[in-house]
Order: structure tokens, then sequence, then C-alpha cells
């Protein structure tokens, strides 16, 4: 069992209800860019009311008029939350996870209970649903129902209640007047007595046979003096609330017939959760209200001032008073789903493209989507509000306008690209006003762009799949086309254009095709094809040497030098500007020492993300073994983060990227989250050059930042007499100083000069920095 002791961070002063990030994130922390529209689990806990989502829990303060998130980042355990409640006499929240993990946060502890998750049960895992009875909370779980004690932290007990002790998969329990407990699952709803001592004996539990012993029972509660169920159907308009009363099952009249979510009460309202509504009912059953406004419900209860609060499928959760009749949507800025295929930033401007290809280079047709953050809100583009998107679908990469972050073109894997300028689809380029290739000459509707990006002269570059015609450079409003026959219309996927111009393309490894990267290069002139070249590289010596078949990703570092991501690693070539010259260019792995052992860098890993800091450094994401981070030349490993040693959502790393600021954007299967590291870009001058957090206060314990200087400046801290404190070099643009002197010592109290230059001396600036203890 783990404890974890933790400071919620209050993001949102309740006004009108806004979502915005508190933007001081000090060196070496974390910041979650989870999406908050699905939610599916809310509970009461008087006055405050928690709200889950698969991603995270945040709760509102009644008397604050406040939202708090609680993420993995502040001491959550896993991701996937399946559902959430609150026990008001125990004073205990319960959490409870897809796999089975559990976390309980009592007194501003989280105390994690992962017994069910680490046992070995086959099968589905999942909780479903939590029921309290005192201190004991029921777990209905895919398998059967788990008993935890909240007070003893400790699970009790594990009921298999199916035939023979078989699994049974329970999704809720309530418990009558009489001491019955009803378990509804999707083979029937069981029942057992309450007080029988042998609960996890399966033949102290047998099927109710007075109502469908084979149907699926998703929903139960008791109220009023009843027990209420749902027998789903499966079909749009036909699921069933049954009561139970006097002996006998009947069918209640007064309930909506269609898809039920979820059904709650207290001692004074019945809350049903359809699948576009929402219904109140008095304990009495005569008072019948439609809650107005509801869109998609996940579930909806009623809090102790009677208060309906719904948690939607697509927007958040939002609270009716029926007093006043006034609806309030509660709305915490992110994106609208946690899919992350790619990502590009310029600035502090972050792009997301949802969607996606399989490995074998086909659609997957994701809803056309593009999620921008300009490091304070969250602006979600969608088929749904743009008639652009809506005909389109698998938006793959984005590439961002250097010269106007708000300007980009987005590539999507079937329907050509797209330009945005301010987060509006303003043009659509397909075969018909472009020169962008079709998959197949007889379907022109089909246009599956593999990437795009924008060289340094302002220059969009894309690359289509499955045809020769495979290049396209636009350069202002003039489409150029590049016909290369050596591709043999192979699917082709992300572009880079490096410093010398030349064009590296990503191919599809297969029988068919046994190269790994396509690299291009036009000679500079654009319009005379006469002097294109072309070469495909693999793993021959002579011809690449790429370790490995399947190239994942590129990445130019500052030096001209080609990073490569495979299934075997890393590796790099150091000389792209012999490959069209005859000399060798082959790549090389690194070599680096784990303990007594040489070996290539990563090579028992697959790399699918490779991104260049400030400071020349490389952020290396993998499939299963999470983020590192590795000195310029790749053999120093500084950082390796991974879901179990840092607040990392998952191991499974899609795609990386940086802003200005220094965040490091990790897009994983299960959601992005970024940190904020210790190098930015830097220039050729000092530019805006500020320290934070600045004042320095007695209770901050993080490093200090000094940012906007000129690249890799030499970096010296006297005190106000002049008296050398601390020296070090800025990794790129940002110096780092942990508030000690030379011998480690934090410093006293007083205003602190920084002395920054680069090495001729030539750009030079002083700034200051207050300490206070």
């Amino acid at each position: 069992m783990k404890r974890f002791r933790y400071l919620f961070t209050c993001l949102i002063a309740v006004t009108g209800i806004t979502g915005l990030f508190a933007q001081s994130v000090p060196i070496g922390h974390w910041r979650d860019e989870l999406p908050y529209t699905l939610c599916n689990s809310l509970t009461d806990a008087g006055s405050r009311v928690y709200v889950s989502t698969p991603y995270a829990v945040f709760y509102y303060d009644k008397p604050e008029n406040s939202i708090t998130r609680i993420t993995k980042i502040t001491g959550l355990s896993d991701i996937g939350i399946s559902t959430i409640s609150y026990n008001k006499q125990y004073q205990t929240l319960v959490i409870a996870y897809s796999n089975a993990n559990i976390d309980l946060i009592k007194n501003n502890t989280i105390i994690n209970i992962s017994d069910i998750k680490r046992k070995g049960i086959l099968g589905n895992k999942t909780i479903n649903n939590i029921f309290f009875i005192g201190k004991d909370a029921y777990l209905s779980c895919g398998f059967g129902i788990v008993v935890l004690d909240i007070s003893k932290e400790e699970i009790r007990d594990t009921y298999f209640i199916g035939s023979q002790g078989s699994q049974v998969n329970v999704l809720g329990l309530a418990k009558d007047g009489h001491d019955s407990l009803f378990a509804a699952s999707d083979k029937g709803l069981y029942k057992a007595s309450a007080n029988d001592p042998n609960l996890a004996n399966f033949a102290s539990w047998h099927k109710d046979l007075k109502i469908d012993s084979t149907g699926t029972f998703n929903s139960i509660t008791y109220f009023g003096g009843k027990i209420f169920v749902n027998k789903k159907t499966g079909t749009a308009t036909s699921d069933t609330i049954c009561i139970f009363a006097d002996g006998a099952w009947s069918r209640w009249i007064r309930g909506v017939y269609s898809p039920v979510m979820n059904l709650w009460s207290n001692d004074k309202s019945l809350v049903v959760a359809y699948n576009y509504l929402t219904t109140v009912t008095s304990t009495d059953l005569g008072a019948f209200t439609t809650v107005p406004g509801g869109s998609f419900p996940q579930a909806a209860i009623a809090d102790q001032d009677g208060w309906i609060w719904i948690g939607d499928t697509y927007s958040g959760v939002s609270s009716y008073n029926p007093a006043t009749m006034a609806k309030t949507v509660y709305n915490l800025s992110g994106p609208s789903t946690a899919l992350a295929f790619s990502m590009s930033c310029q600035g502090n401007d972050l792009y997301i493209a949802p969607g996606g290809r399989d490995a074998s280079f086909s659609p997957i047709f994701i809803q056309p989507q593009v999620y921008h953050f300009d490091n304070t809100n969250w602006v979600n583009s969608s088929g749904y509000t743009d008639p652009i998107l809506a005909k389109c679908h698998d938006v793959v990469s984005i590439a961002v306008d250097p010269k106007d972050h708000k300007h980009v073109y987005a590539a999507t894997y079937g329907s050509g690209v797209l330009e945005i300028n301010n987060n509006v689809v303003t043009k659509r380029f397909t075969g018909s006003n472009s020169t962008l290739g079709y998959h197949t000459a007889s379907d022109t509707s089909d246009i599956r762009v593999g990437g795009i990006t924008i060289d340094a002269s302002g220059n969009l570059w894309a690359v289509t799949s499955h045809n020769n015609s495979c290049l396209s450079m636009k350069k202002g409003d003039k489409w150029t086309g590049f016909t290369i026959p050596i591709v043999n219309e192979d699917d082709l996927g992300q572009v880079l254009v490096n410093k010398l111009g030349q064009v590296w393309i990503q191919m599809r490894y297969g029988n068919q095709n046994p190269n790994s990267i396509l690299v291009f290069t036009d000679n500079g002139t654009p319009d005379n094809p006469a002097d294109d070249q072309s070469k495909l590289l693999n793993s021959s010596v002579g011809s690449g040497n790429i370790p490995g078949n399947t190239v994942f990703t590129m990445a130019e570092d500052l030096k001209g030098e080609i990073w490569i991501g495979t299934e075997a690693g890393v590796a790099v070539f150091y000389t792209p500007e012999n490959v069209f010259n005859g000399q060798n260019f082959d790549a090389q792995q690194i070599l680096v020492t784990q303990g007594l052992n040489v070996q290539y860098l990563l090579e028992n890993e697959t790399v699918t993300a490779i991104t260049v800091d400030g400071a020349n450094r490389k952020w290396i994401g993998t499939d299963r073994g999470g983020v590192f981070l590795f000195s310029e030349d790749g053999t120093k490993q500084i950082y390796h983060f991974t879901s179990d040693n840092s607040p990392l959502l998952s191991d499974r790393i899609t795609c990386i990227t940086l802003n200005d600021d220094g965040d490091v954007f990790f897009g994983t299967d299960k959601g992005v989250i970024s940190f904020r590291s210790t190098a930015t870009p830097g220039g050729e001058v000092n530019s805006d050059v500020f320290a934070f957090p600045n004042p320095v206060k007695s209770d901050y314990q993080g490093s200090i930042a000094v940012k906007g200087l000129v690249k890799n400046a030499q970096v010296r801290v006297t005190d106000i007499n002049g008296t050398l404190v601390y020296s070090t070099r800025a990794e790129g643009g940002q110096a780092i100083w942990d508030g000690k002197n030379l011998h480690g010592v934090k410093v006293e109290s007083g205003v602190y000069l920084v002395y920054a230059a680069n090495d001729s001396g030539s750009e030079r600036v002083v700034t200051k920095i207050l300490i206070m203890h």
C-alpha cells in the first residue's frame, strides 16, 4: 500500500466558469494537458462535488467557488478511472480504475491499494461501481464483487457469485430495506442476504428468476422503499426500468424508454441519466422533472442542496438549480480527446493532430480535429463546427508557420491538406487545386498526405502515399510537384527538410519495399527537374546502414545531423551532405556503457519519437520504455521518465515536441502531459532577458531560471558587492541556478546580479534577482 501526501492545485476561481492554467510552472515540474470533457462519474461530498474523467478527478468547492484538479501529477496512482464515490461518514473518496487499481483520498492523503490490480485474475478486472455499507466499499467488478474496508484501508473479501463460483461481470449493487443485496450483472440479477456470514460462498447467491435471468442489468439503486434496476436491450429506444416492491417486479411506467446510462438516488430524489436527457423524481414517484439543456449524460446526481449535477460525454460537467432554474457549465480547458498522433510547436503555440493511420499505412478514420494550446487556453477545431473539416478524416501532421503561429497547415490521411488561420479552416488543397497526388488514379477523393513541414524559407512541403508524384512544394500560392519514379508507389510518412535543403521522407518498410528512408533534393532549382536527385536508404552498408528495418521518427539536430529512431534503437547520419556526392554517409549507432557492458544506445527499444531541445540534447520516446533525455552526443543519460517513477501517463510514447518556454510535451497512448525542462532555444542576441521566479520567496524550493539569453551564454551570479556566488553556462537560451553558492549553501536574502555574455563578449546583459528568506 502506497501513501502520497499532496497539495491540491487550484486552477479556476469561478466567476463565469473558464479553465485557465496557472502559467508559472517551475523548472522540473509537470502539467497535465488532458481532456476534461468526458465526465463518467460524480459524487456528492457536502461542500464539494467530485467529478471524474477517465484521466483525472476534479472537484467544485461551493464555498470557495473554485475548481481543483487531482491528477497523476498531484499523486493519483494511475490513468483510466472508471468510477468514484465519496463516503461522508468516513470522509473518504474512493477512486476506482479500469485495471482494478484503487486510490483512497482522506485527510489530503492519497492511499493506493493495488491488491486487485496485482492479483492474477484472468479476464475483465474493471471496477464498474462502488456501493457503501458502513465502512465497507462493495466494488462491482468485471469478475465479481470485492469488499474494501476503507477504515483499515485493506481488501476484506472477494465474492465470485456465478454458478460454481464462476466469474460474473457485476455492474452495480443495491440493498433494500429487508437487507437483501441485489447485484446487477450482464448475466441476470443476483440476490443474497446482506447478513449472510458466508457471502464468499457462491451458494449464498442465486439468480432472481422473477425477472429476466439472462438479461443485462447495467444500473441499480434503492429508492423510496423500492429497488430500481435498468434492463438493457441494446436497441436505441427500448431499455426498461423495473421496480421491485412487495415481492414482485413491474415496469416503471414513468421511465423513458431509451438507453439508460445510470440510476442514482439519495433519500430525496431518484436521478436517471438517459443517453440524451436527465430526469429527477421525488420519493412519492409523482413529481417528474426533466433537467433542461441536457446533451449526452454519462452520469447524474443530486447534491445535498437539491442541485442536479450532470457529467456529459462531450461537454464536461454542469449543474442545475431547480429553485432558480439556473444552469452552469464548468469548463476546464483542455483538448477534446487524449489522442495525439503527432504534435508541432512554434513559439508557445502547440498543435496536436489526433488522427492516425495503422501499421499498414491505412486510414483509421478518426473524426477530423485539430487541438491548439497557446500555453494558456485550448481551442479545439472539429468537423462538428467547421464545414470544411467535416469532409475530412485523420489529421496526422501539422506544420506551423514560423512567422505567424496562428497560421498552420494540417495534413489529412485521405482528404488532402488544410490551411488554418486563427483556428478556422480557410482552404482545403486536393488534386484539383494543388499538385498533391491521389492514392489511386481511379479514386480522386483519396489523397493520403503522410506528412508536411515548412522549410527555412517558409515553403510548405507535403508527401502523398502510393503514387510516384509523391512530393509537393507550396511557395506562396504556387504549387510545384515532383515525380520520383524510384518510390515505386510506396507509402510515405514523416517529411523533414534539413539545413541543406534535402528532403528526408519516412517510407513504409515491407516485403514490397526493403527501404526505410527516401532522400530527395531539387538542388535549389524546383522548376528544373533535370538536376533533381533522390536516393533510397535501407539497412545495407553503403545505402544507409540503418539498424533494424522500420524508421519511426527522424529529427535534425542543431549541428545538422539527422537522428533516426527504429525498432533497434537510435542511429545518426553525421554527414548528410555526403548522401549525393559519393562519399560515405552511412548512419552510425552510438556506443554507451551500461555497468560493465558496452552496447548501442537503446538497441533493445523501439524508438518512436526524437526531439532536439535548445541545448542540442535529445528527448527520445519509446514504444514501451517511456522517455529518455540524452546529452548532445547521446552518450550521457540525463533523465529516464516512466509511468512508475514520474507522472508520465504511459510508457508508450507517440510523439514529443517542445515550446520556447522549455515545456516538453509528451504524447502517449493515454494522453498528453508536459514537463518544464531546463533548456530553451537560444538566439544570436540576448532578448527580453528575465528571471523567474522573481522575487524568490522563502517557501520556494525549485530552481531559478534566467531566460532570453544568447545561445550557450556564460553566466555568473554575484552578490551586490560583486562577490562571485555561482557560475554556469546557459542551456540554449536559459540558465539554471539552484539558489546556492559555490559551496552548496543556500544564499542569504538580498539582491543578486546575473551577468551573461557570449564567448566573444559581444553580447552582454545584466539582470537582477531578489531572494527573500
